[in-house]
């Protein structure tokens, strides 16, 4: 009788080993099986774990359903630029689309971005850059997961589209000391009709940001295309306004 005392302990033991282990990308591995089903069940988990061939782009559903074609990268230097990030995954395959995703009230970088490749191959192939060092900061690639039961964060998104009639940009990433007089001359090929600050309602100062009202189209357009151009030794996140509001 008393051989028989330890058995539930050695149980409950195993129980609690048996929990829902899920390998990078978030995908439930198989659980821990049984002595003669070990070495069957090894291969699948590997392969779960590898980034090649990944047949989770844009298939599935639920929790488990990836945007095709997409990744995304975290942990990049908040003074990386757009032309820094593309070069990173030049190798990789033409890039359809380069979202980053910025700090709201100050325009600035915030480290995170998304990639959308051409192709499949090229984005399953970006996942082997997972771990770069960029700017003495490990460089964090993964499949992107798509969001079924709640909507992406505004600044998630792509840049905003140009609303009819639209005259205006925003100008962030900018240095606390810009005057207008520093834009205006940033803009001097364009027609200006107004330098509107964000201002902090408490001291004041700006917040880092404008926004840029202008006479016509055509000098529009030359402010979008100053984009990360630098200015003071910030990139300017210039894109068009959604609001005209400051």
């Amino acid at each position: 009788m008393a051989t028989d005392e330890p058995r539930p302990a050695t149980k409950d033991r195993k129980n609690k080993r048996k929990k829902i282990k899920k390998d990078k990308w978030g995908q439930p591995l198989p659980p821990e099986s049984e002595e003669g089903e070990a070495e069957e069940q090894l291969a699948p988990v590997e392969a779960a774990q590898a980034p090649e061939p990944s047949p989770a782009f844009g298939s599935g559903g639920g929790e488990d359903a990836y945007e095709a074609n997409k990744v995304v990268a975290s942990g990049m230097p908040y003074t990386a630029t757009e032309e820094e990030i593309r070069e990173l995954f030049e190798e990789c395959g033409p890039i359809h689309q380069l979202q980053l995703s910025r700090f709201p009230d100050t325009g600035n970088f915030r480290g995170l971005a998304f990639i959308t490749f051409e192709s499949e191959a090229a984005a399953v192939t970006s996942l082997s850059l997972d771990g770069t060092n960029m700017g003495n900061r490990f460089v964090k690639i993964e499949k992107c997961r798509m969001d079924l039961k709640r909507k992406r964060k505004n600044e998630f998104l792509a840049d905003p589209e140009k609303a009819e009639g639209c005259l205006s940009v925003y100008v962030g990433n900018l240095s606390w000391e810009i005057t207008e007089k520093d834009i205006r001359d940033c803009f001097n090929t364009s027609n200006i009709s107004s330098v509107r600050f964000g201002l902090d309602k408490a001291t004041g100062k700006s917040r880092g940001f404008c926004h840029v009202d202008f006479e016509d189209d055509k000098s529009l357009e030359k402010a979008i295309q100053k984009n990360q151009t630098e200015l003071q030794g910030r990139p300017m996140k210039i894109a068009y306004a959604v609001s005209n509001r400051s």
